[in-house]
């Protein structure tokens, strides 16, 4: 019989990873949080030297709901709005403050793992919303000036294909060779 902890650790294998997938689609929200706040700063200081960079350390350090304050205090959210990023906020501090900790004795149970993956899932659908309503947010700024989250999407997957051609498709495959 193999010792219980790597069987355990592979019967939960699905459950982090999801985990993990929650937790990257709560820091794009963060991150576009950020950089919606940070451009907004920087056009603010008329393209002064150094102005995002200054922003971005700046709100980088910020809880979300401080980020979300902010972005009240720079433009007019509309209510709605407010309480709905509000409330994506929630769910991600969900996520991130302690949702395996609350959960660690369902990871025990099959049926258990299977509810926390999908409520992990149905978790991360609501902060996505609120991801893609910055991102709206972030459209309507760089519309101003030519561009379009589209685009610099397209910018971002052309780098990531010239640097990473075909061929070694992790970092474990580079180390082996």
């Amino acid at each position: 019989m193999p010792p219980a902890s790597n069987n355990m650790a592979d019967l939960m294998s699905s459950v982090f990873i999801e985990f993990g997938k929650t937790v990257y689609i709560c820091q794009c929200f963060e991150s576009s949080l950020c950089f919606l706040l940070s451009l907004m700063k920087h056009e603010l200081s008329n393209g002064e030297s150094g102005a995002f960079q200054k922003a971005w350390d700046f709100h980088s350090k910020k809880t979300l709901g401080n980020l979300l304050k902010s972005l009240r205090e720079l433009i007019e959210v509309p209510e709605d709005v407010y309480e709905f990023l509000d409330n994506c906020i929630k769910k991600r501090n969900t996520i991130v403050h302690g949702f395996l900790i609350d959960n660690a004795m369902h990871l025990f149970d099959p049926k258990g793992r299977v509810e926390i993956e999908q409520e992990l899932v149905e978790l991360k659908k609501e902060v996505k919303r609120g991801d893609v309503v910055v991102n709206r947010l972030l459209d309507a700024f760089f519309e101003k000036y030519g561009t379009s989250n589209a685009m610099l999407k397209r910018d971002a997957d052309r780098r990531w294909e010239l640097l990473n051609p075909e061929g070694p498709q992790n970092g474990r495959d580079l180390q082996n060779n």
